[in-house]
């Protein structure tokens, strides 16, 4: 059985998500994984598969400041959770983007290509 991918690590690749506990963390964890039981990925990149979709789905959940202002004590927050043409499901965030790279990149069978002459 695949080592399942942990909140250290979501947390190295998440800087933002810190302030998450490990309890918090191994919800998003256990998500993602119910979510690759139904796939047919190879054990050897399955934590890595599990770290980036609970980074994206926690990072659903996490207020990131856009921009601050240190003297009229102003902050905005970018919401990550808007609906846009460009930031729709895993494209919403670049975590939810490499999950998306990677099982295809995992999951792709090899066509077969032939020449016919």
């Amino acid at each position: 059985m695949a080592q399942d991918t942990t909140p250290e690590k979501i947390r190295s690749i998440a800087k933002h998500l810190r302030s998450l506990s490990d309890t918090d963390l191994n919800l998003y964890i256990e998500d993602a994984k119910a979510e690759l039981d139904e796939e047919k990925i190879p054990e050897k990149y399955q934590e890595r598969l599990q770290r980036y979709l609970a980074a994206h789905l926690a990072s659903l959940n996490v207020r990131r400041v856009s921009s601050q202002k240190v003297d009229g004590m102003s902050q905005t927050f970018s919401d990550s959770n808007r609906t846009s043409v460009k930031s729709v499901g895993l494209d919403s965030t670049p975590y939810g983007q490499e999950f998306a790279r990677l099982i295809k990149k995992y999951t792709s069978r090899p066509s077969l290509k032939l020449t016919v002459f």
